[in-house]
């Protein structure tokens, strides 16, 4: 529409509808507590989403400072996970019972914290075995993991970073122990577009 200017219509083609759907995915709701991982453009506006879903309360777990700072600006309550344990953070910001809602917004671009290499077999993890078809982070599960052990039981993730085809290193035992819901897809632009806009 012509209402609509070059730099909205940019945020529309990509990261919003993705940020958006991430917190539909996780069906975040009136007074939740979200956590975001990763705090990258589609981050921050997942970040955005939640809030106007209702969110009560918003974490960004990042070790960028600059996103951080940003994620702040948007009232969110960042979490360096450079700097501390982030499922012990998360745990510790919402008295022991974790976020409501996770959004992995990393998917395998995830790295270790700066003081962490990563093993040998978190590289294999990343390779799968095979060649790379795009140059992504050396701990591929991480945000993954995170977000299942950091989630309230029968909490719910929505996934919308990105994980290849043949990756198989999802926690799904501690999820279902957990009873937890996990949604995950691509976003469907074309019907999450017009309602944005």
């Amino acid at each position: 529409p012509d209402e609509v200017i070059d730099e909205q219509a940019i945020v529309c083609s990509d990261v919003f509808p993705t940020g958006w759907y991430g917190a539909r995915l996780a069906e975040v709701g009136r007074g939740d507590t979200v956590a975001v991982f990763g705090a990258g453009p589609v981050g921050q506006l997942a970040i955005a989403s939640a809030w106007k879903l209702g969110a009560g309360r918003v974490l960004a777990v990042d070790q960028v400072h600059d996103r951080l700072e940003l994620a702040r600006g948007q009232h969110a309550e960042p979490v360096d996970f450079s700097a501390e344990d982030p499922v012990e953070a998360l745990r510790d910001l919402t008295n022991g019972v974790g976020p409501d809602r996770v959004i992995d917004a990393v998917g395998v671009d995830a790295y270790p914290p700066p003081s962490g290499e990563a093993s040998e077999e978190e590289q294999r993890e990343a390779s799968q075995g095979g060649e790379l078809t795009w140059r992504h982070g050396t701990r591929p599960s991480q945000a993954a993991r995170w977000a299942v052990d950091a989630v309230a039981k029968a909490g719910t993730i929505g996934v919308i970073g990105v994980y290849p085809p043949g990756f198989d290193a999802f926690p799904i035992g501690s999820a279902m122990n957990r009873n937890l819901t996990v949604h995950l897809g691509n976003c469907p632009h074309r019907s999450v577009i017009p309602p944005l806009l």
